[in-house]
Parts: C-alpha cells; structure tokens; sequence
C-alpha cells in the first residue's frame, strides 16, 4: 500500500536501477582517442632525450600518470591480482635470467667482438649493504617501468586497437626497446623480455601484478650475482 501511495514500486525502482547503471556507463572513463597522438609523441621524446643518471623509468612513470588522469584512469585499476600471480612472475623472471646468462649472452657475445656487461652496479660487490641499496633501486624502478610500459602503454593500445593481444604486446616490447639506454644488443634483448612481460600482462587479466614480480626478480637477481661476482 506504501508503495502504491509513494509511486515508488517494483516498476519504478526497476527504472531507477536502469538509469543508475546508464549514468554509470555514460560517467565511465572515456577512450579519449585524441590524446593518442600526444602519448605516442612523448613516448618517443622519452626514447631520444638523455637523461644521464635519472632512470628513464621516472620520466616514463610521470608522462603516463599525467595521461591516465586525463582520462579518468587511476593505478589501481592495473594492479589488481593475486599471490599466484605474484609467484609465477617471479619465478619467471628467475628463469628469463638464467637463460639470459646461459643462453643470450653466448649468443650474443657470438656475433660481435665485445664482452656483455651485465655489471650496473659496481658498488655492490662484497657490500651486502650496498646490494640491499641496489634491490631496493631496481624494485622501485621495476614498479614505475611495468606501470608506464604495460598499465600505460600496452593498455592504451588494448583500449584502441580491435584485434587480438598480440599487437599491444609488440608495441609494448618495442616501446621498451625504444627507451632503454644502451647499444642494440641491449635494446634487443629489453624488447625480448618486453614482449613476454607484455604477453604476461594481458594473460593475467591486464594486471601488472605478474610483469612487476617478474622484472624484480630479473634484475635483483643480476644485482645479487654481481655482488657475488659472479657476473661482470
């Protein structure tokens, strides 16, 4: 009878509900198509500027929190996920490094007529204080670079592209080619492990979760064999 009198019955809340979920959908962040050419602009700015000691991985972090905002994004949407995910990107990053060391650098080492450097940080041989300092570095950058590489751009092209994963992936890996600091054969190898962090991003439900574990592993295990020195 209340209902009756009020006008606010099953039929009317139904259309409240409706409407509730079309402002919802209407509210949602937008795809905002003509920033495009701006990201892919300072992506490529990124790639050519020097920035000596700076870690590429801050500007990189930057540029993409300031596009994500413009449309309406926050971080937490890209990090979502679980312990299982966490593991298995850890233990692949374990497994992308002992290959690296076994495999790739043979390999590349057999096509030119220089050594492959793996030694980033020199201070920390024999110091377990100046590792733990370095891992600490590598864990940081390693978030801010997934977060820009894979919950930016990847996810960018993801939102834009119609096909499959298999295009973001490879823009992705060759976005990280781009802008990491070194000779091709680094390059190459950066757009290698891109494209299976890439692949692990959008297998795990486009979470940067798996990529993160992942890339710490990798480089906190080079750190740790360098301190060791049992890399150079």
């Amino acid at each position: 009878m209340h209902a009756g009198i009020s006008g606010y019955g099953p039929k009317e809340r139904e259309v409240t509900r409706v409407g509730a979920c079309y402002r919802g959908c209407v509210n949602a962040p937008r795809e905002r198509r003509e920033l495009a050419p701006f990201e892919a602009a300072s992506v490529l700015a990124i790639a050519v500027i020097p920035f000596g000691a700076v870690p590429v991985a801050l500007p990189l972090f930057a540029v993409a929190s300031v596009f994500r905002y413009l449309r309406g994004r926050s971080w937490a949407s890209a990090t979502g996920g679980t312990f299982d995910r966490a593991a298995l990107g850890a233990l692949a990053g374990v497994l992308a490094l002992t290959l690296s060391i076994l495999l790739g650098t043979p390999f590349v080492e057999s096509l030119g007529t220089r050594a492959i450097q793996w030694s980033q940080f020199p201070v920390v041989r024999g110091s377990a204080t100046n590792a733990a300092l370095a891992i600490v570095l590598v864990a940081t950058t390693s978030l801010a670079m997934e977060l820009a590489l894979r919950g930016w751009i990847v996810e960018r092209v993801v939102e834009l592209w119609p096909g499959g994963a298999g295009f973001p992936v490879l823009i992705g890996a060759l976005a990280e080619a781009m802008v990491t600091p070194g000779e091709l054969p680094a390059r190459l190898g950066a757009g290698l492990f891109g494209a299976g962090l890439g692949w692990m991003y959008c297998a795990s439900g486009r979470s940067v979760l798996a990529p993160v574990f992942a890339r710490v592993a990798f480089q906190a295990g080079a750190v740790v064999l360098e301190a060791l020195q049992l890399v150079g």
